[in-house]
């Protein structure tokens, strides 16, 4: 099994709360402002016995487990929360994201006209079920937040437990979503990330 990475990561390091607390992105343009480091984690969307679909977080301490999924059909993918300030009402917010829309922030991340995401507001277009692409990420011009957003950052970052979102499901659990029969699993330590402080682009 590859290495797998869990928690705060650079934008290149990465591989290609509450329901309010998330951002869901609208058909159409949603504008953000990135407050931060993207925070990386693993899913498997399966088919529950019922024929539901459901998306379970890797569960990466149990390898054994995470091969019958894969085996199953249910390949691993990477997954990415950012918090980020949501420019329709100036609330923060978590946004999940995947490959498409992390690789085009990580575009102006590294484009030197660009570069900081946290310096201006990024625009994220979603096109109608079935477009190809789904998402674009677009920059707007550049300019700092308020210093009144700082204290609200701050409370919301202290609410929030993101290490509680990304977790590995336990095996139990995922056993029971799947309807599989208990196995000998080996519990494996694992370590999460905190969140460390970045600069803001306050005035």
């Amino acid at each position: 099994m590859t290495d797998m990475v869990f928690g705060e990561v650079d934008w290149n390091a990465a591989d290609s709360g509450t329901k309010s607390d998330f951002l869901r992105l609208e058909e159409g343009e949603n504008t953000v402002r990135v407050m931060g480091n993207p925070v990386q984690f693993y899913i498997h969307w399966v088919v529950t016995p019922d024929g539901s679909r459901r998306k379970v977080n890797s569960p990466v301490d149990h390898p054994e487990l995470v091969r019958r999924l894969e085996d199953s059909g249910f390949r691993r993918q990477p997954r990415w929360l950012i918090k980020v300030l949501d420019r329709s009402d100036d609330e923060f917010r978590i946004l999940e994201v995947g490959p498409q829309i992390y690789n085009g922030v990580k575009a102006l991340f590294n484009n030197s006209r660009w570069g900081k995401v946290t310096a201006y507001d990024l625009t994220i277009g979603k096109g109608p079920k079935g477009s190809q692409p789904l998402y674009s990420v677009t920059p707007n011009p550049k300019e700092p937040l308020s210093s009144d957003f700082k204290t609200r950052f701050v409370d919301f970052n202290d609410r929030v437990n993101v290490e509680k979102l990304i977790s590995p499901s336990s095996a139990s659990d995922v056993q029971e979503v799947m309807g599989w029969s208990e196995s000998d699993t080996v519990s494996t330590a694992t370590e999460t990330a905190t969140d460390d402080d970045f600069d803001f682009d306050f005035e």
